[in-house]
């Protein structure tokens, strides 16, 4: 069973008097050349933003875990009814597909003792495809790990892609110099038998 989500957010008013107190993100605004009402409205949007993106995590894993549970009710019924309900309720199916792969994720990133398993909330559509779909198999504990806990996880998972491109690349510039020296092997050595036939050929004309 998945641990209880919890994001901790500050109330609004908290979140009111943080705003003429201090940067949420240690900004120096000075260095940026802001000060006086520029700055307290910045911190404003500090603020704000902070809680509405920790909002919508919660909103994203509630959202993911009731179609991830509502699949496995209908996974036991085993009469292909999911799709059918999913629309009823308007919801396309990519939409839940990735939903379900999101939740799987968090899911295992909680069983792998990941720090933050709620990073997984907010990895792009398309990087929890990669990692939960046909090529899954090709990526290592640690290098899922490694993409969830980025800073940048496009960026991380593409630079893994890329070596990993790389590496078949190499592997098959190896099997292709392989296979030509095998060719030119057995190119010699159809010569050498045909030379062979023709030695046999000629020895046989002479008997005759």
């Amino acid at each position: 069973m998945a641990k209880k989500f919890n994001l901790k957010m500050s109330n609004q008013k908290e979140l009111q008097s943080l705003v003429k107190v201090e940067s949420v993100y240690n900004i120096d605004y000075d260095e940026l050349n802001i000060d006086g009402k520029e700055k307290e409205e910045l911190i404003k949007y500090e603020n704000d933003i902070t809680f509405h993106r920790e909002k919508s995590m919660q909103h994203i894993f509630k959202f993911s875990r009731a179609i991830y549970e509502a699949n496995s009710v209908f996974s036991k019924k085993g009469n292909g009814n999911f799709g059918k309900w999913i629309e009823k309720i308007g919801i396309d199916r990519d939409s839940a597909n990735v939903a379900i792969r999101r939740y799987g994720l968090y899911l295992e990133a909680e069983t792998k003792g990941i720090e933050k398993p709620q990073k997984v909330l907010s990895l792009p559509n398309r990087t929890i495809k990669v990692l939960t779909g046909q090529k899954k198999s090709e990526f290592s504990e640690a290098e899922v790990i490694e993409v969830i806990n980025a800073e940048n996880s496009s960026g991380k998972l593409k630079e893994i892609e890329e070596k990993k491109e790389a590496v078949k690349l190499s592997d098959t510039e190896e099997k292709k110099a392989f296979l030509l020296k095998e060719k030119i092997r057995k190119q010699h050595l159809i010569k050498k038998l045909q030379n062979e036939i023709r030695e046999i050929d000629e020895e046989l004309t002479k008997i005759e």
